[in-house]
């Protein structure tokens, strides 16, 4: 419990730290815009207006406004309403690792796990997806502790998270098949199905009031995400997993993946001399099956589409890879030859995990700066920019910007300021506020900014660079 309470502890203070940070990313919809609907329309509708619903049940947004209402609507209230969930995910690692290796390495895979760039990324935002892998973690320990109360409600949750929690039901009741021995009667079947039926009536039940209210689910062609929907072409496809085989790779997964290998083929090694045999009570076994199952019901329909790979979407296959290359680095470890691969294998591909939060790409590729630490120092920078066009008396009308900064600026800071940045467009901004985390600006026109606009305000810390450039063309841009 010592080690739990220094978890515990640690992400207090991050996000103690991290509590004027603004809505970022994606979750300036999902957490902030969603929650103001709610908010203020008095919990009267949990349909949502067409340009800020994603199709999901609106839990989240319904959560934040509960949280503003009860603690007051502000940033700080915000982000510490993520603990809860935040300790729940310690909590449930530190479980998982006790059954998997013991008290003593519990810690390990916590450390592990939040090393990941994506889910330490997220573990600083007001994110769903912490909320979906608290209940996902939940389901998967319910499982192999055969608390089917505390399965029943996991699943509920994570029907009403996300379509992708939905996803998440359908592989965790697969997991429950494999681990039942094999024995597929109808009976064994119904039997472990009853767990999942309340999440199946709460997901169906919304769809289809959603498809009611609105005509459409998942997406509809008006929305500002429809892009992101547009199924691909063989090209398309084909270019969508090179795109998944990096996301796996990257932000030092690279590292995981090394040692997975490596561990996969000395454990390989030692099944061909005993003979090939499934053994479904073997955690290896149980873990890669999980892993499996994840991959089956979130990836592949995600390589159909235009926009939908992005780092945050795939945490619950980065989470169990994590957990399963954990497992086989303990398990396998002793057996190795040299002493000093024993002692640097854990501390190896912790590191390598972390490291990757350094790993920055050149500014005209695109980033998934939600999914890694090094996107930081955004928060300061854009107060600082924003700061100057108050003082210098730049109208935010007049300055176009690109995701995720358009708009009024009351759903990125939670103030009262219904003002906004305008959506760039370089043939009427006066100004233009350019960062390198917005992976909206084309080659073209971040070499055009560079070329012919004026920089009148440049600021960069780490990786991140904030440029405020000034139309040369318009003069009536004057102030």
């Amino acid at each position: 419990m010592t080690r739990q309470i220094w978890f515990f502890v640690a992400l207090f203070l991050v996000t103690y730290l991290a509590r004027d940070n603004n809505f970022f990313w994606d979750t300036v919809q999902l957490a902030s815009k969603q929650g103001h609907y709610i908010y203020e329309t008095g919990f009267q509708s949990f349909i949502l207006p067409n340009e800020i619903d994603s199709g999901h049940p609106p839990l989240f947004g319904t959560y934040m406004a509960v949280v503003w209402k009860l603690f007051g609507k502000t940033l700080p209230v915000s982000h510490f309403a993520m603990l809860p969930f935040l300790f729940g995910i310690v909590y449930l690692l530190f479980n998982l690792g006790t059954k998997l290796f013991g008290k003593q390495l519990a810690a390990w895979l916590c450390l592990l796990c939040f090393a990941d760039p994506v889910l330490a990324s997220q573990a600083l935002l007001v994110s769903p997806d912490i909320v979906l892998i608290c209940f996902f973690l939940m389901a998967g320990w319910s499982i192999w502790e055969k608390k089917w109360g505390l399965l029943g409600f996991s699943i509920a949750a994570l029907s009403l998270i996300s379509m992708r929690g939905m996803m998440l039901c359908l592989a965790l009741f697969a997991f429950v098949i494999f681990l039942d021995d094999g024995r597929f009667s109808l009976r064994n079947v119904l039997r472990s199905f009853a767990p999942f039926f309340p999440g199946l009536v709460l997901a169906s039940t919304f769809l289809v009031y959603h498809w009611q209210q609105t005509g459409w689910i998942g997406h509809h062609a008006t929305s500002t995400w429809a892009p992101s929907f547009e199924t691909v072409d063989a090209q398309g496809f084909a270019k969508n997993i090179i795109v998944f085989g990096w996301r796996c790779l990257d932000f030092g997964r690279l590292f995981v993946w090394i040692a997975l290998f490596a561990l996969m083929l000395f454990g390989f090694n030692k099944a061909s001399k005993r003979g090939w045999k499934i053994n479904r009570s073997d955690k290896a076994w149980q873990l890669l099956a999980l892993l499996i199952f994840v991959f089956l019901t979130t990836v592949p329909i995600q390589l159909f589409y235009k926009g939908l790979l992005a780092h945050r979407y795939l945490l619950p296959f980065f989470v169990v890879l994590n957990i399963l290359t954990f497992y086989l680095l303990e398990r396998f470890s002793p057996q190795f030859k040299y002493n000093w691969v024993k002692k640097c294998a854990k501390p190896f591909v912790v590191l390598g995990l972390a490291f990757g939060n350094f790993w920055n790409y050149p500014p005209k590729v695109s980033m998934g700066w939600d999914s890694t630490l090094a996107h930081l120092p955004w928060y300061g920078l854009q107060r600082q920019a924003q700061q100057y066009t108050i003082e210098n008396d730049i109208p935010f009308e007049k300055v176009g910007t690109a995701f995720p900064n358009i708009g009024p600026r009351k759903f990125y800071d939670l103030s009262e300021e219904s003002r906004g940045f305008a959506e760039k467009d370089l043939e009427s901004n006066c100004y233009v506020f350019y960062s390198n985390i917005m992976n909206d600006f084309s080659v073209e026109e971040t070499d055009v900014l560079k070329a012919h606009w004026k920089q009148v305000f440049t600021r960069k810390v780490g990786g991140v660079t904030i440029i405020l450039f000034q139309n040369p063309n318009l003069t009536s841009c004057e102030n």
